[in-house]
């Protein structure tokens, strides 16, 4: 409507403008015809004035001066080249001439304080002048008047057009209005689908996308509801052998006793602490950012492992299990923190189920396809139906085995989709099982 309001303003200016330079024009052309008029009037009234002086008709001098009005709108005089006035009508002063006699044409001139076209032309033996002028404020009023009678007809079709927008506008708006209501008023917890009857086709999309991203939220909100639910249960747990082993070691006499249940208090605070790591871990590599947002940096492989095997090492001489690390691809582009996690726990998870004297080997390579980051061990493995639900969250496939809480290979998981990759559980060529993450071959970045 505002644009619409605009075009006709627009227009009924311009139609303004176009009828101000039409009426000029005519204005001109009707001062030059009411000129050459009336000189050919007074041209053929001298004559015979003169002829009937000659016969004795009337005397000298030549006398003009009262004619009837030609127009209201007009101003008339006759002048001699002398200044002496033949000819005017009633409204066209009587003691001076519209314009100078010397000057013929156009001009602009202004008679009792009001704004006059005027015009002047001689006669043949230019004897004569004769002057002609039109009121300029009665040109604004026709140019108004006909701007204001064409913008009338271009309002008649934009009415009924501002009327169907408005109706149309009202009726596709409805929806949004309901769509608003419903989200103001829909519970924080409420997820489900948006109701919106026989809503307009453009706003499909918008809802289908609000729909989707409720169906998201509440996904997350019910992972993240087991999550928290898991994790207190799995956090009261050691807290309640912490307890139990403190009040053993507090209330026992024997000092054998009060020393095993005080190594127990130790080993529970250690799970315990092992556990609020594993949840840090995870809950700051499920809030970074995808792989193809920043920070990504060219990672060296080697170096994380050199860092990692630091904390690592203690717990693999201790079962006296041998490690080795080959890294064909050596720098691959990514996150380092969730690099670092992800062989962090992968590693640790193959010492942890690695039986003594048992073998551990680590290493990257590549193909056609895909940059491939391996781990393998000795140990059990895990059999083909049970592989899917190694990645569940506390879930240790019915063992317990210590220090571990379920998590590594969810953690491992979330690094690795954070990273666009995949991450395989297979048979291992030592007998156990491999860890395989495939990352995109433009991950690796080329050596030297």
């Amino acid at each position: 409507m505002a644009a619409l309001l605009a075009s006709l303003a627009g227009g009924g200016w311009a139609m303004y403008w176009a009828a101000g330079l039409q009426e000029d024009q005519a204005m001109d052309a009707r001062l030059e015809h009411l000129g050459a008029v009336v000189l050919a009037f007074v041209e053929e009234e001298i004559e015979e004035e003169i002829h009937e002086i000659a016969r004795g008709i009337h005397p000298m001098p030549l006398n003009l001066t009262a004619r009837p009005s030609v127009s209201l709108l007009y101003r008339l005089q006759v002048w001699t080249r002398h200044g002496n006035l033949l000819m005017r009508n009633h409204e066209a002063p009587a003691d001076r001439p519209l314009m100078p006699l010397q000057r013929l044409g156009y001009a602009d001139i202004r008679i009792a304080g009001e704004a006059y076209r005027a015009f002047a032309l001689p006669t043949r033996n230019a004897e004569y002048v004769v002057q002609v002028a039109e009121n300029v404020e009665e040109r604004w009023t026709k140019k108004v008047a006909s701007t204001l009678y064409f913008t009338a007809f271009l309002a008649l079709p934009l009415a009924p057009v501002f009327w169907l927008t408005w109706l149309w506008m009202r009726r596709s708006l409805r929806s949004i209005d309901v769509l608003a209501d419903q989200l103001g008023e829909r519970h924080p917890q409420d997820m489900t689908p948006v109701q919106i009857g026989s809503p307009p086709r453009e706003m499909l999309p918008i809802l289908q996308s609000i729909d989707g991203l409720f169906a998201r939220i509440g996904h997350a909100l019910s992972v993240e509801r087991s999550f928290t639910s898991l994790a207190a249960h799995e956090i009261r747990t050691p807290l309640a052998g912490l307890r139990a082993n403190a009040q053993v070691a507090r209330s026992s006499p024997d000092p054998q006793h009060r020393d095993e249940a005080l190594q127990a208090v130790v080993a529970g605070a250690d799970r315990a602490a092992h556990l609020v790591d594993q949840l840090l871990d995870l809950a700051r590599v499920e809030s970074m950012p995808k792989v193809n947002q920043p920070p990504i940096e060219s990672v060296d492989l080697a170096e994380l492992y050199e860092e990692l095997w630091v904390d690592l090492k203690p717990r693999a001489e201790r079962k006296q299990i041998t490690v080795t690390a080959t890294f064909s691809v050596r720098h691959l582009r990514g996150h380092r923190f969730a690099l670092y996690t992800l062989m962090r726990n992968l590693l640790a998870n193959a010492i942890a189920y690695t039986p003594e004297g048992g073998r551990v080997a680590i290493g990257s390579g590549r193909d056609d396809s895909a940059v491939h980051l391996t781990l393998d061990d000795s140990g059990p493995g895990i059999s083909l139906e049970l592989r899917a639900r190694a990645f569940e969250r506390f879930n240790r496939l019915g063992t317990r085995q210590q220090g571990g809480v379920g998590l590594g290979l969810s953690i491992a998981q979330s690094a690795v989709e954070l990273h666009g990759a995949t991450l395989e559980l297979l048979d291992s060529p030592l007998g156990g099982l491999r860890a395989r993450v495939s990352f995109d071959a433009a991950s690796g970045v080329p050596e030297g």
